[in-house]
C-alpha cells in the first residue's frame, strides 16, 4: 500500500509545483504501483500484465517529450493513451485481453513480457539521464532515478517484496526530485547557478553579529549588450559568476540584472576586501569568447575582456541592520563607478 500512496503524494507534488512532465510521468508511476502491487487483499488482478504492457511505451514518451503546459495537445494525448490503458485493465473482455497479452510489449520476441519492459523503462531512465547532461536540470536526473528504479520493478524474476520495495523507493525519490527542483527553481538563479536575491533575503534575515555585503557591478554591461548581443551578456554573466563563486572565504549571490552580490560572515569579515580584491583580479584576467550578434553567423567567435567594480560596507555601529549595510555597500559601488571602474572601495 506504501508504493502507491508514495507515488500518488509525488503527484499531487508535481501539479502544485508545475512540474508537467512530471506530472506525466508520476502518472504513469502510480497506474504501475496500483498495477505491481495493489493495495494489499485489493490487489487488481491483469494488474501486472497491465504495468508491464502500457507503462514501458508511456514512460518512454514521457522521456521523449519537451516541457510544455499540461493541457498542450501532445500532453492530453498521452493521458488519453494512460486513461485508456486503465479502462482495458479494468473492462476489457477476455478475448480482448488475450490478444493484448500476446501482442504487446513485443509479441513477436522471444523475451518474456517483463524483461522487454524493463529494457524499456530503462531506455526512458537513460533519454532522462541525457536530457539532464545536456541541460542540467535536476528534475530530469530525478527522473532518471526514479525510472530506473521502476525498470527494476519491471523485471520478472523480482519477488514481490523487492517490487514494493523498488515502488517504493521510487515514489521516494520523486517527492525529493519535486521539492528539490521546485526549490532550484525558488531559490536559485537558473543563468549563473548562483542563489538569487530570494536567497540571499531569506540569509541576511537570519544572520547576527559581524558581516560584510559586497556589491558587485559588471562595467558597461548594458554597452556590451548592445554591442554584442545578449547571448554575448549572457556568457559573461556566467564567467563573473563562475570567478565569484571562487571568492575565498565569502558566499556569492545572483542580485539582478549585471550585479551580484558577496557576503562574508564572522571571523572572515577580516580578510573581505583582500578577498574582493581578488574576486576583480580574476574577473579582469578572464577572457570571455562571445559571438557578437551582430557580425555575420560564420563569424569566428572573439574573446573579451570584461571587469567589474566592486563596493564593500561591514556592519558596524552605524549600519547595523542588513537593508543598511546593503546600502552602504551599494554606495561604495558608485563611489568605485566614478572613480573609474574596475576597482574595490571599501566603506
Amino acid at each position: 500500500m506504501a508504493a502507491p500512496l508514495l507515488n500518488g503524494l509525488a503527484l499531487l507534488l508535481a501539479l502544485g509545483f508545475r512540474r508537467n512532465r512530471a506530472v506525466l510521468a508520476l502518472s504513469v508511476l502510480t497506474f504501475v504501483s496500483v498495477g505491481l502491487v495493489g493495495f494489499g487483499a485489493a490487489e487488481l488482478e491483469r494488474g501486472a500484465d497491465a504495468a508491464r504492457m502500457f507503462a514501458p511505451w508511456l514512460l518512454l514518451a514521457t522521456a521523449a517529450l519537451p516541457e510544455r503546459s499540461l493541457l498542450a495537445r501532445r500532453n492530453l494525448v498521452l493521458l488519453l493513451l494512460l486513461a485508456t490503458a486503465a479502462w482495458l485493465t479494468l473492462a476489457a473482455p477476455a478475448h480482448v485481453w488475450s490478444g493484448l497479452r500476446g501482442a504487446l510489449p513485443f509479441g513477436a520476441l522471444p523475451w518474456r513480457a517483463g524483461s522487454i519492459a524493463a529494457v524499456l523503462a530503462f531506455f526512458a531512465a537513460a533519454l532522462c539521464v541525457l536530457r539532464w547532461v545536456l541541460i542540467g536540470a535536476p528534475m530530469e536526473a530525478g527522473l532518471g532515478i526514479v525510472l530506473a528504479l521502476v525498470a527494476c520493478a519491471l523485471l520478472p524474476m523480482l519477488q514481490t517484496d523487492a517490487v514494493r520495495m523498488a515502488l517504493g523507493l521510487a515514489g521516494l525519490c520523486s517527492c525529493a526530485a519535486v521539492l528539490y527542483a521546485s526549490y532550484r527553481m525558488a531559490f536559485v538563479d537558473a543563468l549563473s547557478g548562483l542563489p538569487n536575491r530570494r536567497a540571499l533575503d531569506e540569509t541576511l534575515s537570519r544572520l547576527s553579529g559581524d558581516f560584510a555585503v559586497a556589491m558587485v557591478d559588471v562595467d558597461h554591461f548594458k554597452q556590451f549588450n548592445d554591442t554584442h548581443g545578449h547571448d554575448a551578456g549572457d556568457r559573461v554573466l556566467q564567467s563573473v559568476a563562475a570567478q565569484l563563486r571562487r571568492t575565498r572565504n565569502g558566499r556569492a549571490f545572483r542580485y539582478g540584472g549585471e550585479e551580484f552580490c558577496i557576503l562574508f560572515t564572522g571571523a572572515r569579515v577580516r580578510d573581505a576586501a583582500q578577498s574582493c580584491e581578488d574576486a576583480r583580479a580574476r574577473i579582469e584576467a578572464t577572457r570571455v569568447r562571445v559571438r557578437s550578434a551582430k557580425r555575420k553567423a560564420n563569424a569566428h567567435p572573439t574573446e573579451v575582456k570584461v571587469t567589474a567594480s566592486i563596493g564593500l560596507a561591514t556592519r558596524d555601529n552605524y549600519t547595523r541592520y542588513p537593508s543598511d549595510v546593503l546600502k552602504a555597500a551599494d554606495q561604495a559601488l558608485y563611489k568605485a563607478k566614478a572613480k573609474g571602474r574596475n576597482r574595490v572601495i571599501a566603506r
